[in-house]
């Protein structure tokens, strides 16, 4: 890692995207069968523009998922047009459960450490301008 790397908000947002675009499709796939394209669309309503995952980043994350079994699909033909319908697998569901788990311990954790570094920041600035 180059040095000032991790002075990057884009450094950070793409931690956070990686790890949120997994997530976030879980939660959409746990819903029920999606097609791709509106799987894609649910992803950045529920980012809610903290983070927009690539369709490229989801593309690749349904890939591993399917490799790993936690995603089936299936093509089914839509009006003439044919796309693909894909579900959580029993594992799947599992692992969103997991991950709901994780994150549920976490986001206080994160909320806090937030605040500090926030908090910081607004001290030393008013303390340089003083």
């Amino acid at each position: 890692m180059e040095p000032g790397t991790m002075q990057s908000e884009a450094y950070w947002e793409n931690l956070v995207k990686r790890s949120l675009c997994r997530f976030f499709l879980l939660s959409q796939l746990a819903k029920g069968p999606v097609h791709g394209y509106r799987l894609n669309q649910a992803i950045k309503d529920a980012c809610q523009g903290c983070c927009e995952p690539t369709e490229a980043m989801v593309y690749s994350t349904m890939k591993e998922l399917m490799e790993g079994g936690y995603v089936e699909c299936r093509t089914e033909e839509h009006q003439g047009r044919k796309r693909r319908v894909c579900w959580l697998t029993p594992v799947g569901e599992e692992s969103f459960r997991a991950a709901a788990r994780v994150w549920q311990r976490t986001l206080p954790a994160v909320g806090e450490a937030v605040d500090q570094a926030l908090g910081a920041l607004a001290e030393v600035g008013s303390a340089t301008t003083a």
